[in-house]
């Protein structure tokens, strides 16, 4: 029996977003990069100062160790 066209062309689930943190505080650091703090808006934990190339990079966010720790099952990013 023939496949219908939309179980052939059907997407995979997408998977679920992780807890990211996102910048609070940003300024220049030393030479070229600069230095972010960052906060999770679930738990309200705020990182140490990090080092970023730039601005733009730590704005797409980081996965937050806190609420990955608290909820293993969460899905984080590669980065």
């Amino acid at each position: 029996m023939a496949a219908r066209q939309g179980e052939l062309l059907a997407k995979p689930p997408r998977r679920m977003r992780g807890q990211l943190m996102h910048v609070c505080d940003a300024g220049p650091g030393e030479g070229p990069r600069c230095v972010v703090q960052m906060r999770c808006r679930r738990c309200g934990y705020v990182s140490d100062w990090l080092q970023f190339d730039t601005v733009t990079e730590a704005k797409r966010g980081l996965p937050c160790q806190k609420c990955k720790n608290d909820h293993p099952d969460t899905p984080t990013y590669p980065g």
